[in-house]
C-alpha cells in the first residue's frame, strides 16, 4: 500500500509541474507525439524495462518552448 502512495504523489506532483509548462506555452511530448500532463505522468511512473528522459527544446533566448519525454530501455 505504501508502494502505491509513493508512485500516486510522484505522478501528481509530475502532472502538476507538466500543467504550469503548458500553461506557460511549451508543448509536452510523448516519444515525439503530442501529449497531455497525465498520459505523460502515467506513462513515467508505470515504465517498465527503462525510464523516460526528457529532451527539451528552447528557443533563440534560451527560454524552454518544448519538452519530448522520450523512453529509454535498461541495459
Amino acid at each position: 500500500m505504501k508502494q502505491k502512495k509513493k508512485y500516486e504523489k510522484e505522478m501528481e506532483d509530475l502532472r502538476r509541474e507538466l500543467r504550469e509548462y503548458r500553461r506557460q506555452g511549451v508543448g509536452l511530448y510523448l516519444d515525439g507525439k503530442s501529449s497531455t500532463p497525465k498520459e505523460i505522468a502515467r506513462a513515467c511512473v508505470i515504465a517498465e524495462n527503462g525510464t523516460y528522459m526528457r529532451d527539451y527544446g528552447d528557443n533563440e533566448g534560451g527560454e524552454i518552448r518544448s519538452i519530448n519525454f522520450e523512453f529509454v530501455e535498461n541495459e
